[in-house]
């Protein structure tokens, strides 16, 4: 009878212990989802009744001890880490994200217990306990590590960077190579670079200590003759049933930048698949006009990395641009002082640049034809002469633009293999092919201008500005000097030519060289999407079309995006019969409509700021 009323006594202590902590895991949830500042639906409050209940039965079978509770509590939060880093970095979440967050992070920590007490359950019963044992340990530490692992990965990142690891990161470590990323990574203080080894060391060792102290040692262990099957069976249908309105994995913050990645690397292979079937249906449009008189010479250069906030010719306090002064003075030369990049890495922006795809159509990836593709079609002859290397060589879109092109020259020769480069970048006027016979072509110039160490990227001779407050800014200031002198080779090279027409010169990005934030979009400042945008044409081409010069020379003080290029290049050089045609995004067209309300940056993600 006293055994009786012992059992009874104990199943109403549980019940009301259960009721105590589903009413509390419920209201701290409610608390949580109030931060966002984001209305709370129905869906979010089961949801977080729904987790409540499988954290009172998983905390059935250890007695609801606080020990365990507390640990309960420490790893669901951990596991749902990502979303606490992104409000650390003043990101906005929404609340339906942090619940699923939240939620899935509570999934993950019954998933793992239940099954370890099931393993020690099951050698129990068949008479293999130091089996059973061996083997939810070892479940423990495989399932722990892989849960804690990307969790790990972002908080080390924000040690390192104070702000959130985006995806769009990810996939430009993708991209790179070592030598760039240790490049990267020899720029960031010393100090945080071991605060986050120490950090995610000392993390994973606590983790460990905490689970095996109360999932393994025989103090705090589960009875697992007391508890029986049933329930445990029960618990596990219940924990499979609620895992659909208690979770979405597809808002997970890990999930969610993991399978971001992928549709990203999925696009550039499509990118690159389907060259040969964009090549195919140029050719079944046969071959696209030139208007007459456009025919002639073309040149195109891309920056690396150049903010227009630190060149003279746009204002700035140093003589940064002495030749691009003097240069503006030339009646054929425009100055676009409201210029900005899509993006502040170089892949998506080229990507967007240098084909159809842009922020405001659209236009798929991989069906994207690119200014060389189409160059090509039109009857002109390409050319692409870098000093950037060749990522993996044709695994990226801007590499397999440029492999279309008839005419090639990479004066870094080596595949991948280094960040240095063999030549500065005056080299691609010294190597460039002769080209003063030449009469209808594309030639386009990738430099790398100011990337990465900037006292790598001039001679000593271009050591101008070194008595500054900052040493990052002045190699910085002496890059940008550097480049000036290098387009002023690369204009002579061409100017002479007497089918020359036009000289466009912009960058991919900007830069931040003042915070030593440099071009990452996790720390992004407006800065570095300010980019110059700089026409010149010649005599012969302004008489030819006056009206096409008196539109872009009108269009100066507009707002434009260099995913648009594109755009201009084809109205530049009077090429038609595209599939395309987008007159209200393109400069040069009176149609031209963009504002600084209806641009954007970072994909879409940003409005355009000064």
């Amino acid at each position: 009878m006293e055994l009786m009323q012992h059992v009874l006594s104990e199943k109403k202590n549980a019940i009301k212990k259960a009721i105590i902590l589903i009413t509390v895991y419920t209201l701290l949830g409610i608390l949580i989802m109030s931060i966002s500042q984001h209305d709370l639906y129905l869906r979010g409050l089961k949801r977080i009744i729904t987790s409540a209940v499988l954290c009172a039965c998983v905390s059935y079978f250890w007695s609801y001890s606080k020990q365990f509770l507390a640990v309960y509590a420490g790893m669901t939060f951990f596991f749902a880490s990502s979303i606490w880093i992104r409000f650390l970095d003043g990101l906005t979440v929404r609340s339906d994200t942090l619940l699923s967050n939240l939620t899935l992070a509570g999934m993950y920590w019954p998933v793992i217990l239940l099954i370890w007490l099931g393993l020690a359950k099951l050698g129990t019963l068949t008479g293999h306990v130091r089996a059973g044992r061996f083997l939810s340990r070892i479940w423990l530490v495989v399932t722990l590590f892989i849960a804690c692992l990307p969790n790990l990965i972002l908080w080390a990142y924000f040690a390192v960077s104070h702000h959130y690891l985006r995806s769009d990161i990810v996939m430009t470590i993708y991209q790179t190579n070592k030598a760039e990323a240790l490049a990267y990574l020899s720029m960031q203080p010393v100090f945080y670079l071991l605060l986050a080894a120490v950090l995610s060391a000392a993390s994973v060792a606590l983790l460990f200590h905490l689970v095996h102290k109360v999932c393994v040692t025989a103090q705090t262990g589960v009875s697992t003759k007391r508890r029986g099957w049933v329930t445990l069976f029960f618990i596990g249908l219940f924990l499979i049933a609620g895992a659909k309105t208690s979770c979405s994995l597809a808002d997970y913050e890990p999930y969610h930048i993991g399978t971001s990645v992928q549709d990203a690397i999925k696009n550039y292979q499509a990118f690159a698949t389907n060259k040969e079937r964009r090549i195919a249906n140029l050719k079944k449009l046969g071959s696209l006009q030139t208007m007459s008189g456009y025919k002639g010479v073309y040149v195109l250069i891309i920056g690396e990395s150049e903010t227009r906030d630190h060149m003279s010719v746009y204002g700035y306090s140093r003589d940064t641009t002495p030749w691009l002064k003097q240069f503006s003075q030339d009646p054929g030369t425009l100055i676009y002082r409201n210029s900005f990049s899509n993006h502040v890495h170089t892949v998506p922006t080229l990507t967007y640049a240098l084909g159809e795809k842009n922020q405001y159509n659209r236009v798929a990836m991989d069906n994207a034809y690119s200014i060389i593709e189409v160059a090509n079609a039109a009857g002109f002859d390409t050319y692409w002469i870098s000093n950037q290397e060749r990522y993996g060589a044709w695994d990226t879109p801007v590499a397999e633009i440029a492999s279309t092109a008839k005419h090639q020259l990479w004066l870094n020769g080596e595949v991948g293999e280094s960040l240095n480069t063999a030549y500065l970048d005056e080299a691609l006027a010294e190597k460039a092919p002769d080209i003063q016979h030449v009469n209808n072509a594309l030639i386009v110039f990738h430099l790398m201008g100011e990337h990465g160490r900037y006292e790598d990227r001039y001679p000593a001779e271009y050591e101008y500005f070194h008595q500054g407050k900052n040493r990052n800014v002045d190699c910085y200031d002496n890059a940008v000097r550097y480049t000036d002198y290098v387009l002023s080779l690369l204009y002579d090279k061409v100017a002479h030519n007497p089918h020359f027409q036009g000289f466009i010169y912009f960058s991919d990005h900007g830069e931040e060289p003042d915070q030593k934030k440099y071009h990452e979009s996790t720390k992004f400042t407006n800065q570095m999407t300010h980019i110059p945008l700089i026409m010149h044409f010649s005599a012969a081409y302004r008489t030819a079309h006056p009206q096409v010069f008196a539109t872009l020379k009108s269009q100066e003080e507009d707002y434009w995006t260099n995913d648009l290029l594109y755009n201009v290049m084809l109205e530049i050089m009077g090429i038609q019969g595209t599939s395309l045609v987008e007159p209200n995004l393109t400069l040069g067209n009176p149609a031209y409509d963009r504002t600084k309300e209806n641009l954007r940056t970072l994909h879409g993600e940003r409005k355009l700021e000064q």
